[in-house]
């Protein structure tokens, strides 16, 4: 069970940089899109983005695959809390995400940010834009969706584990100073979430008790003893006399 964010490093550093993949076909982003595997949240999250809707096929399949990995994230961050022994061990679980995991990405997104000069009129609506506009407003609506989500993942924890704290929890308006040095935008990009489908726990298979066959005594299982009667003859019939000692049993059962 993983608590890092590996498909974000991908993103970020990797293989999915979205400006390294500009000669993937519209129909091959599709495809991806289609193969990526749904995945449901464990707990219904407090928060969720509230973001333009993706138009091309790389956004969706992007903005898919940085859900996809905020929801493994949250739940394996929630099974390593439940499954802590004590409540110093949940602390760390929590503290590390918000001090180590998150942090790190926040300052790597921001590092990205400025350094290919991506900025939000990129991926706003226009008309007349030229395929190259096209390529850098896809870029800039990615990895811009990847920020606020870091953001709202930061909060979500936040609310999660008010207890678990070791810190003051940080506002949505000191996060996006902290990292980016800018003020919360508004309206706000992250929202009360609606209900999400939840995954199924498995189900629990009850022990299987393998039923006993009762046999009832129908013959002597004493060793002849002098001044001891047979078993013939203090039972005068004995296939009887079993059904009798059998029928309580099956009541009971």
């Amino acid at each position: 069970m993983s608590t890092e964010l590996d498909i974000y490093n991908r993103i970020l550093f990797l293989d999915l940089r979205p400006w390294m993949n500009s000669n993937v076909s519209e129909m091959k982003f599709k495809q991806d899109l289609n193969d990526l595997e749904k995945t449901y949240y464990q707990v219904q999250p407090s928060f969720e983005l509230s973001f333009p809707n993706p138009l091309s096929n790389k956004r969706k399949y992007f903005t898919a695959l940085i859900d996809h990995e905020a929801i493994r994230f949250l739940n394996n961050l929630h099974k390593a809390v439940e499954e802590a022994v004590n409540d110093n061990e949940k602390k760390y679980h929590v503290h590390w995400a918000l001090t180590r995991t998150l942090p790190q990405k926040l300052k790597e997104l921001a590092q990205v940010l400025n350094e290919r000069q991506y900025q939000e009129e990129q991926y706003q609506p226009k008309t007349g834009l030229s395929s190259q506009d096209k390529v850098l407003a896809d870029e800039s609506f990615i990895i811009h969706y990847l920020k606020h989500e870091l953001v709202r993942l930061f909060m979500e924890i936040q609310e999660a584990y008010p207890s678990l704290l070791k810190q003051d929890p940080l506002t949505e308006e000191e996060i996006y100073y902290t990292y980016f040095e800018q003020t919360a935008p508004q309206p706000s990009v992250i929202v009360e979430a609606t209900k999400k489908p939840l995954a199924k726990a498995a189900p629990i298979k009850p022990d299987s008790v393998e039923a006993s066959t009762f046999q009832p005594i129908s013959n002597d299982v004493r060793p002849e003893k002098k001044g001891i009667l047979p078993f013939s003859t203090i039972i005068k019939n004995p296939n009887r006399f079993g059904s009798f000692v059998e029928f309580p049993r099956k009541v009971i059962q």
